[in-house]
């Protein structure tokens, strides 16, 4: 007997595709900025939390701390980022936006709210928080166990 299934009712598939078109969009407008898609998650997750260590923006990101690695080397030639050595532990590094990085993190950060905004235009505020929070639950619970299956 056939087991049922709907690609398009299967949650994994409706994330991917939704994240995988807000990307390819978005992406199209940080071209003028000479910066990726995951340069620009890096730039605006230092830009919001500041003193942070690569694993922890790794972390932010949902990347592999290695494959982030490169990642801020090319932004740190690039010149929006700078390593600095931990004042907390001399053996780690901290990542600081320059003031060529902030400035263009700030510019583009109104780009990114105008997407969001776009994605959400018939959505209330009521229901916009609601998916925030049913996302953040798929992300933790799919953090607990999700080998275990």
């Amino acid at each position: 007997m056939p087991v049922k299934h709907s690609l398009e009712k299967a949650l994994p598939f409706l994330l991917a595709r939704t994240g995988i078109s807000m990307g390819q969009a978005f992406t199209k407008e940080l071209l003028p900025f000479s910066i990726s898609l995951i340069e620009w998650r890096v730039c605006v997750t230092i830009y919001e939390t500041q003193d942070s260590t690569l694993s922890q923006v790794a972390q932010t990101c949902s990347n592999d701390p290695s494959t982030l690695s490169r990642t801020v080397n090319g932004l740190i030639k690039k010149g929006f980022i700078k390593r600095i050595q931990s004042r907390l532990d001399r053996r780690s590094f901290v990542l600081h936006l320059t003031a060529k990085g902030r400035q263009v993190t700030q510019k583009i950060i109104p780009l990114a709210q105008a997407y969001e905004a776009q994605a959400l235009i018939d959505f209330s505020t009521q229901e916009t928080d609601q998916l925030r929070r049913l996302l953040k639950r798929v992300h933790v619970n799919m953090g607990k166990n999700s080998t275990a299956l």
